[in-house]
């Protein structure tokens, strides 16, 4: 550890301070990943600083995923963050990953016919009382929960869902590869959202936990919509990417020739 970093004289937080410097000395490989981190007790007596002090940075570094603490056993380096680009194209979220080298692995929790809520009919322009088949899965990655996602996929479209095994299988290959349902569009929706206590229990987190919830409607080529689905991403363990691009609009040089008179 490096123990004269931390200037005393300076407005900045001292837990801000150390936050920095074991998040430059995790991200440099000063610690491997599954290495046990320094205990507070330790950090205290090295930076000469309050427990209070301490445990705010390590809290700090938790929440961003680069530790982890076990109980009974201290805090240890995470593994990476996993990185996503679930919001650039419309493909799942086994797909995307699987495009990683990543395997993924799904517990199926429900898999049933129901008539769905308003949001979710008409997300999928239901007409009031069409059913859907409705989806609860559990993602793992690395034998860890990740991901847990709700599907909605209308009746009328894949009858014979409810009685598919999607146990460690993708839900969008196999439409495409039984049912020639194939999606090219989505419409996506992030925002932050706290682990309630199922969902804290699912993943095997505290309470009020940072998730990621994305929001999604996909639809076939001719425009229909062909799932809605709510997926909450651990936002410890998860990183989206974001790619975008600049839109070139062509000239037309007859119009502005004829506007410039």
């Amino acid at each position: 550890m490096s123990t004269d970093s931390i200037d005393k004289n300076t407005p900045i937080p001292y837990h801000y301070q150390l936050r920095e410097l074991f998040k430059e000395e995790i991200n440099s490989g000063r610690w491997k990943v599954g290495e046990q981190f320094p205990s507070e007790r330790e950090l205290c007596e090295a930076y000469d600083l309050s427990r209070t002090t301490v445990r705010e940075a390590i809290d700090a570094l938790v929440n961003e995923g680069l530790l982890r603490r076990e109980r009974g056993r201290g805090t240890f380096i995470s593994e990476p963050k996993i990185m996503e680009g679930l919001l650039q194209t419309p493909t799942g979220f086994s797909d995307s990953l699987a495009e990683q080298g990543y395997q993924v692995l799904t517990q199926v929790l429900r898999q049933e016919i129901i008539v769905p809520p308003t949001l979710v009919a008409r997300e999928l322009r239901l007409k009031p009382g069409e059913q859907v088949t409705v989806l609860d899965r559990l993602r793992f990655i690395l034998n860890e929960p990740l991901v847990f996602v709700t599907s909605y996929v209308p009746i009328k479209l894949v009858p014979d869902l409810v009685h598919e095994d999607l146990t460690n299988k993708s839900l969008y290959q196999r439409l495409d590869e039984k049912y020639n349902l194939r999606v090219t569009t989505a419409k996506r929706i992030m925002e932050a959202v706290a682990a309630n206590d199922n969902e804290a229990k699912l993943f095997g987190v505290r309470l009020g936990m940072p998730l990621m919830l994305i929001e999604s409607t996909a639809y076939l080529p001719d425009g229909t919509p062909m799932e809605y689905f709510k997926a909450r991403h651990r936002g410890d363990r998860t990183r989206f990417i974001i790619e975008t691009y600049v839109r070139t609009v062509p000239i037309d040089v007859d119009s502005d020739s004829t506007a410039s008179g």
